[in-house]
């Protein structure tokens, strides 16, 4: 088994990551105990923390003392189920008995060793030991209804209760609950995806044995050998054109048995981490029914296009399985829809005179140009994401040029001088990290690295701190991407945009900069966003901010405003930070 790499530093609390990774400072503790709660504690260590891990190892790995002592006080006792979830071998329903990294652990040759097996090794009778956060079965359908009109979410936090229970939070099991539908298959379409964590939510959702086609970007042994296991699970890795470019899109389908369908568009992996101490948004659509046989082709379109964007978008992955999903949408309802789809596919695109420009930030200018309401022009641009890529020598080079060019977009009538409006990006400094519920280690999910920040210097004097005490996630850091203008002033915003994007050229593109050919924006990566704009969700010019507005609930922002400047000591969190600690 292999050794956990933050060592004693390590602060989580999932069986999974115990049942896959060794802890040497862990199993000298659990050895001299007695396997049923006495343990002596050194004082360097967070006792409470320490305590609750080794409770974990009890559980995962009891000793036989324990056991012996157990089954005397309550002789006659059932033995526990077990999870049915684990790939093929016989013994794969039962958990180790020995403790996580002693030489002794090393299981028999019959067994079925793989990580996907460790990870499933779970019992069935307590769901809370698998999933931090656990909310009552049957009530996300009315949960969703209030959510309305804008059907956009945050991720539950492991520790901050108080999101636990705030109507705009969300757990996975919540998006498979079944009154939202019962699920006959699904779809899910994700950069990181963890199948032995994944498939253990579907077995709690009751789904396990449904069709889950899963499409990829990140390497995963497990996910290349999982059809062998799980034959009602098919995986494709997602091919890229360029090495540097990442399949990074979140989002899901899921079919329901009566013919209607949903899309989640996600800033969430499917593993654990993603969905324990991290901000992260989703938007949840509604039940889009089943169209009648004989509907004409381009029935079931929403105000915003939604259904035609996206079936263009999976058209350019070129994956035959996709095709039944294609066809599913595309005889399907989706009228009920009020955001716009926000795509990013990989290659060069040109604007046409039928879409405009199809993909990436030229996109979300040319949607703004024609529906968002006049903006001064000295409202900020609004910028959040979990990674930075590398903008250029200055803010010219490509955050005004490009980005910020496309992004200040409205719809007034040409011909008006126009200024470029301020630039801020939210990105949180080394303080809002060590500050985090997980110390240093909360700034797992932010890859900026001090090669790409040296190099750009100038962007220091645009961050803003990552503050959401309103939303009680200032300790949770941001893996959310959010783009958006609003009016402190006038408590309004003006649209707002929740993607997987972070703030790169990659992401969102970047034109060509040879005057005499027409203008040519090259992506390299598939992302997947939504566009809110006003008249489309309210009927009015803007959303109300802070307070709801003659019965509109205020824009659910996922931080504070108005927004924390950096301090002049103040420095962006760099992932080589991370590097001292392993």
């Amino acid at each position: 088994m292999k050794e956990c790499p933050y060592g004693e530093k390590c602060y989580r609390k999932n069986p999974i990551h115990f049942g896959e990774f060794s802890h040497a400072h862990l199993d000298a503790i659990y050895e001299k105990g007695n396997g049923s709660g006495d343990y002596e504690i050194p004082a360097k260590y967070s006792s409470e923390m320490i305590h609750t891990q080794l409770k974990l190892l009890e559980k995962l790995f009891p000793k036989e003392s324990a056991k012996k002592e157990k089954e005397a006080h309550s002789s006659g006792s059932k033995p526990p189920v077990t999870a049915p979830i684990a790939s093929g071998s016989s013994s794969s329903g039962s958990l180790d008995t020995k403790p996580s990294g002693s030489s002794s652990s090393r299981p028999a040759a019959s067994q079925d060793t793989s990580n996907l097996a460790k990870k499933q090794k779970l019992n069935a009778k307590n769901i809370k030991d698998y999933i931090p956060v656990v909310i009552e079965k049957g009530g996300m359908a009315k949960k969703l209804e209030r959510a309305a009109p804008y059907n956009m979410f945050l991720t539950a936090i492991t520790d901050s209760k108080p999101t636990h229970s705030e109507p705009l939070s969300i757990t996975l099991q919540e998006i498979l609950d079944e009154s939202l539908g019962e699920i006959e298959s699904t779809v899910q379409i994700n950069f990181m995806v963890d199948i032995g964590w994944l498939l253990g939510h579907y077995y709690f959702a009751g789904i396990l044995d449904k069709p889950l086609l899963v499409l990829y970007g990140d390497e995963s042994p497990e996910l290349l050998s999982i059809g062998k296991f799980k034959p009602q699970v098919t995986a494709i890795r997602v091919r890229m054109p360029t090495p540097f470019a990442t399949s990074h899109t979140k989002m899901m389908f899921l079919g329901y048995s009566d013919g209607s369908m949903r899309v989640v568009i996600s800033t969430a992996n499917l593993y654990e981490d993603d969905w324990h101490n991290r901000t992260q948004g989703l938007w949840i659509s509604p039940k889009l029914p089943a169209l009648p046989e004989d509907a004409d082709t381009g029935a079931g379109e929403s105000l915003t296009g939604f259904k035609q964007d996206l079936m263009l978008y999976l058209v350019e992955y070129k994956i035959s399985q996709l095709q039944p999903w294609i066809a599913r949408i595309r005889k399907s309802d989706f009228s009920a829809i009020n955001v716009f789809f926000l795509g990013s596919v990989p290659g060069g695109h040109r604007e046409s005179s039928v879409r405009g420009h199809p993909w990436g930030h030229a996109r979300l200018g040319s949607l703004l140009s024609k529906h968002a309401t006049p903006i001064d022009d000295r409202i900020p641009v609004i910028c959040q994401s979990s990674s930075i890529g590398s903008l250029g020598a200055n803010v010219q080079a490509w955050i005004q040029q490009d980005f910020v060019n496309s992004l200040k977009k409205d719809s007034t009538p040409a011909g008006k001088l126009r200024q470029m409006p301020p630039f801020k990006m939210i990105y949180p400094s080394f303080g809002n990290v060590s500050g985090s519920h997980d110390g240093m280690l909360g700034g797992g999910c932010l890859p900026y690295g001090k090669n790409t920040n040296d190099k750009q210097p100038w962007l220091k004097d645009y961050l803003q701190q990552w503050k959401s005490s309103d939303r009680y996630r200032s300790r949770a850091m941001p893996h959310i991407k959010s783009y958006t203008r609003f009016n402190l002033e006038e408590q309004s915003v003006y649209w707002f945009v929740l993607t997987s994007a972070n703030l790169s050229k990659a992401a969102w593109g970047c034109f060509n900069k040879n005057s005499n050919i027409q203008p040519c924006l090259r992506i390299a990566n598939y992302e997947v966003g939504v566009l809110f704009l006003p008249r489309f969700v309210t009927g009015e010019d803007t959303f109300p901010l802070g307070n709801n507005r003659d019965g509109v609930p205020a824009f659910p922002l996922p931080y504070d405003v108005p927004l924390t400047p950096y301090a002049p000591d103040d420095k962006p969190f760099l992932m080589d930070y991370l590097q001292g600690l392993h």
